[in-house]
């Protein structure tokens, strides 16, 4: 019995991740496993050597070795933590004065939503795909985007590759579409 429970789960950890110039990236992990896929659902903050504590967020990993693939980055007055889910993209925010967190993902399905994005094409991504999205950069307040997807919903099939360029508001986090880029037929 305890091998079935400790192989499902939930079990609990914490993963320290020493960030250099006295940071450290904290995650609250929580894992849980079906027969299909195992889970690790954590918690992120972020601790300064002052002991300031932000936090960043939550985001849902599918590798024991989530903590390897992270990085901290700073965008204005925020700390930035870019993290890949399943599919998507995920952008976990921290504001340095105010410790306001804001969380956007990046899912090619809204595309659709994008008024920008909607003045160039006339197609839209269909949700019977749906699609991977990958945070490419993040210079100054813009955040660089990478999204695949597909259009149509019966055979023949068309997929895209195509690159929209952000820019982050500096006072609310919200990320705003600068440049939608040539889609790419793979």
């Amino acid at each position: 019995m305890w091998t079935i429970k400790s192989a499902f789960g939930p079990s609990y950890k914490t993963v320290s991740i020493d960030l250099g110039s006295g940071k450290t990236l904290v995650g609250e992990e929580t894992y849980n496993a079906d027969f299909a896929a195992v889970f690790y659902d954590v918690d992120l903050k972020l601790v300064t050597q002052e002991l300031d504590t932000f936090k960043l967020g939550r985001a849902t990993f599918h590798d024991e070795n989530w903590h390897k693939s992270l990085r901290l980055d700073t965008v204005g007055n925020w700390f930035a933590l870019p993290v890949k889910e399943s599919s998507y993209s995920k952008l976990l925010l921290a504001n340095r004065t105010n410790k306001m967190h804001q969380d956007t993902t990046f899912s090619p399905l809204e595309l659709r939503y994008d008024s920008l994005w909607r003045a160039k094409h006339d197609d839209i991504p269909v949700y019977l795909y749906t699609g991977t999205s990958t945070i490419d950069s993040i210079r100054m307040n813009n955040i660089f985007v990478t999204y695949d997807y597909r259009i149509g919903y019966s055979e023949p099939f068309t997929f895209f590759v195509q690159s929209v360029e952000y820019l982050l508001d500096p006072i609310s986090g919200r990320v705003k579409t600068k440049k939608v880029f040539e889609r790419k037929e793979k």
